[in-house]
């Protein structure tokens, strides 16, 4: 699988192999880790805008930091392991590989300096973009890079959340991805595992075998509470030897004190 490496020499020979594509699909996000969902949802967009492939991008600090993230490296391995085995999916080390907090508008230029002006970015993203972007103060810059192409939150009318998407934004260019509804999410698979759950099906084989091999998401366990049975048991095999602790300290000899 061809990989491209933003900030290593090797991008020269990708670019090159990539100069006449037109859409290329952009998708960002924690993955932590990756699940069945975020795979669909790129596919769908391919198959939809004709994009000639999606480039994942793993996020390195997150300018929120959010807790229960696992370490940059392990999540993109986790995301190389999902898109192994389609042509259509690349993954970025561009945020990985950058120090300090990320923003994803930087990611934008940065990735639009490298494509080159024949390419469109499209942004795949959820409805909560549209939200953030609202209020976001470098909104223009931001829009001015990219096409949105959203995927819906619930099944009620998506043509009226278009609508609605395009008036709380005037100045995007939205697109709604037609993708099946869907619940699933990151923080649902941690809490599965941690619960002792299969999530076979709901991440790819080559990120289950992953988790299940270096142990991702599980929490220590400590050793089980004693029952009370077992604490009223241990109670009486102490009794004799706290009696016989005392009966030893009442004989103690009393320290020594200093002479004047």
């Amino acid at each position: 699988m061809k990989q491209i490496q933003f900030e290593t020499p090797e991008f020269t020979s990708c670019k090159h192999g990539i100069v006449a594509m037109k859409e290329i699909g952009i998708f960002g996000g924690t993955f932590n880790p990756m699940h069945i969902r975020e795979l669909q949802v790129a596919q769908f967009a391919i198959e939809q805008f004709a994009l000639a492939k999606v480039i994942f991008v793993p996020n390195g600090t997150p300018p929120h930091k959010k807790t229960d993230v696992l370490d940059r490296e392990s999540r993109y391995e986790m995301v190389l392991a999902a898109i192994k085995d389609n042509p259509l999916f690349e993954a970025s080390r561009v945020e990985i590989d950058r120090p300090g907090v990320t923003w994803t508008i930087d990611t934008l230029k940065e990735l639009k300096t490298l494509l080159g002006d024949e390419i469109r970015l499209n942004f795949i993203c959820g409805e909560d973009v549209i939200d953030n972007l609202a209020r976001y103060d470098r909104r223009s810059e931001f829009l001015g890079l990219v096409r949105l192409l959203v995927c819906p939150r619930t099944s009620e009318d998506i043509v009226k959340a278009l609508a609605s998407w395009k008036e709380t934004l005037p100045d995007a260019d939205i697109e709604l991805i037609d993708c099946p509804v869907s619940g699933m999410s990151s923080t649902l698979v941690r809490k599965w595992i941690r619960a002792g759950k299969s999530i076979k099906y709901v991440v790819h084989p080559a990120v289950l075998e992953v988790v299940e091999r270096k142990g991702h998401y599980k929490v220590i366990e400590l050793p089980p509470a004693p029952s009370l049975a077992e604490t009223s048991q241990s109670e009486v095999k102490e009794a004799p030897k706290k009696a016989r602790s005392k009966k030893r300290s009442k004989t103690k000899a009393l320290p020594k004190t200093d002479v004047a």
